[in-house]
């Protein structure tokens, strides 16, 4: 399935004036999406020229199957960066040998070396080496969960706006396309660090202190599996079949967001979910109009940690139970398995920034949450992490969260990221290999940096 993304318009950047243009063709290839961008930057402005996915058909399996998602790959990346090589700009006439018409060399090639499924990794790994073989230009082989936690960065230099509450409806108006060029409004580069992040996607779910470009401290790790897989995998026993089947994906979580509220609106969820004002209230189970709870993971413990799985056995539990569930409570059940999971991530968040105060210590005034990933574009998620931590005592803290086209796997953030890299000085070995399991912290140490391969410029 061709998947335009949405290129926003350039922006005016602060950059030393002696900085000249920089052009990065990136791929990502980490799951199911084939995706291929170019990002040009200059000292007065950072634009996305071309920003493409291709995803492969999973229906059939009602998830994401290994062998058709590498196949798809390989069937799809090379037309893909066919196309986006077709939208580098044209060298200036005075340095064409010809007519003008030449277009610019790629000054390095942006690549997803990990974390992600190796087979994967590895079709487009091979693909940016043999670009910047050709290219004679250098590699970066990216860190896939650095560049959720820098796309906020991106939005930024791209000159689009990103507070919580104006990001919410950011996205549902339609994608441009490759190539949109309209003018911005300035916009400062940012956020600056350090910053909270709080990545939720389909295989991580982390709460990251992120104090520079690959200084990122894990605060909270799920020890079973990540938020997005629940809610994809419950959406599958908690949704209609005739919802379930018209699905042009296996994104179930978005469905399971749009059936559970399908006005979408703060009164809404505001009408659903109370936030917790102390520990004890949050201790207490949700209850229900039903015969059952879903009771929040770790409440009768302060560890620093994430546990979906409990949630995920007992919505089975309840779905096995009432094979002949009706409309009311299949909705009732999708209401309670998000709250339950948004509201676990909120506890562990305010348990974080009370026993760790050195967290807000360098934030300044205002202490920013950046919430990356795929389930990021979850609005009632949004709504329980804004009102937990107004309730809680933190009604300072910014969340910022990218627009809907950059929160689920693209090359757009791949592209930014080598760009920070490139231009901090590092570039990658042309011998690298993909990494299935890339943590951004080993042993209280940079994991980024710390990966064989790096190379200083």
């Amino acid at each position: 399935m061709l998947r335009p993304l949405y290129c926003p318009p350039g922006a005016l950047l602060r950059q030393p004036p002696n900085k000249r243009t920089l052009l990065t063709l990136a791929i990502e290839s980490s799951c199911d999406d084939t995706a291929v961008a170019i990002l040009s930057r200059t000292p007065a402005r950072t634009q996305l020229l071309f920003n493409e996915r291709i995803s492969s058909d999973n229906r059939a399996f009602r998830g994401v199957h290994p062998v058709i998602t590498v196949q798809g790959h390989n069937s799809s990346l090379a037309p893909l960066v066919q196309r986006a090589l077709l939208a580098l700009p044209e060298q200036p006439a005075s340095s064409s040998a010809a007519n003008g018409r030449l277009q610019q060399k790629l000054d390095f090639v942006s690549v997803t070396r990990g974390p992600g499924i190796m087979a994967n990794l590895a079709v487009g790994l091979n693909m940016a080496k043999g670009l910047a073989v050709a290219w004679d230009v250098p590699l970066l082989a990216v860190h896939h969960m650095q560049a959720h936690a820098l796309t906020p960065r991106l939005v930024r230099a791209l000159g689009m706006g990103m507070d919580m509450d104006i990001d919410m409806n950011i996205g549902h108006h339609g994608d441009r396309g490759h190539g949109a060029d309209v003018a911005a409004k300035h916009s400062p580069e940012g956020p600056k660090f350090p910053f909270l992040t709080l990545l939720v996607s389909g295989g991580h779910t982390q709460l990251v202190h992120s104090a520079g470009l690959t200084n990122h401290r894990i605060i909270a790790n799920t020890g079973d599996i990540a938020i997005g897989n629940l809610l994809d995998q419950t959406a599958r026993v908690i949704l209609p079949p005739e919802i379930l089947n018209s699905s042009p994906d296996v994104m179930y979580g978005r469905l399971l967001e749009t059936f559970a509220f399908p006005d979408a609106s703060p009164s809404e969820y505001a009408a659903f979910f109370r936030p917790a004002t102390s520990r004890l209230d949050e201790i207490n189970p949700q209850p229900t109009s039903h015969s059952w709870t879903i009771p929040l993971p770790f409440r009768n413990t302060r560890r620093l940690a994430y546990s979906f799985s409990s949630i995920h056995t007992q919505v089975h539990r309840i779905a096995a139970a009432n094979p002949a569930m009706d409309m009311h409570e299949r909705r009732s059940l999708a209401r309670h398995t998000m709250r339950a999971a948004f509201q676990h991530l909120a506890s562990r968040l305010i348990l974080a920034l009370q026993d760790k105060p050195e967290l807000l210590q360098d934030a300044g005034a205002t202490p920013t949450l950046v919430v990356a990933g795929g389930v990021a574009s979850n609005k009632f998620l949004m709504h329980v992490l804004r009102e937990t931590l107004r309730a809680r005592g933190f009604p300072n803290m910014r969340i910022i969260a990218p627009p809907v086209g950059f929160c689920t796997d693209n090359a757009a953030m791949i592209a930014w990221t080598g760009m920070e890299m490139f231009e901090a000085g590092w570039r990658s070995e042309l011998g690298v290999r993909p990494v299935g399991r890339w943590p951004m912290e080993v042993d209280g140490g940079d994991g980024i940096l710390g990966m064989d391969g790096w190379l200083r410029m």
